[in-house]
């Protein structure tokens, strides 16, 4: 969804946009990829975005949070939980995706909820913050991603 609607086999390696393109097939409409993207920063950035605490400053994060209750003795459980957060950055120009689960996260203090933006969320932006410079992304400080973003549309 990120990619401009093209489905790519997975890859730890590398591979060139070339590459990408011959076994890349179009799945989603370049025009839907882009509302994505546009919606997953939203959530990151905007007042009540459940991934806010996943923004890394001069990367642009994107994602969505997931909570779900665990299934247990074939019932819904409403004490367990499971929480994912999936994201791509830069979110104009997405390079790489980074998704955390949780398999029955805890509160971080008594009283806030378990959920996927409390602790899934920041999770990836703590693992966006100490990988991207080592995959050579350096925060952009001069860009306003998120004007071009609402223009785009």
């Amino acid at each position: 969804m990120m990619n401009g609607g093209y489905l790519l086999p997975p890859t730890f390696f590398p591979r060139s946009e070339a590459e990408a393109k011959a076994i890349g097939k179009r799945v989603i409409s370049e025009q839907t990829s882009e509302e994505m993207r546009y919606l997953m920063r939203l959530n990151a950035v905007a007042p009540g975005g459940s991934g806010k605490r996943a923004e890394v400053a001069g990367y642009y994060v994107g994602g969505k949070t997931g909570t779900a209750e665990k299934v247990v003795n074939g019932r819904y459980s409403s004490s367990k939980r499971r929480n994912a957060f999936i994201a791509a950055f830069p979110i104009d120009d997405p390079q790489y995706v980074v998704l955390v689960v949780i398999d029955e996260p805890e509160s971080e203090k008594p009283g806030l909820p378990a959920t996927a933006g409390m602790n899934a969320a920041p999770t990836v932006g703590a693992i966006i913050r100490r990988a991207a410079p080592m995959l050579g992304l350096m925060p952009r400080v001069d860009a306003d991603v998120d004007q071009v973003i609402k223009t785009s549309f």
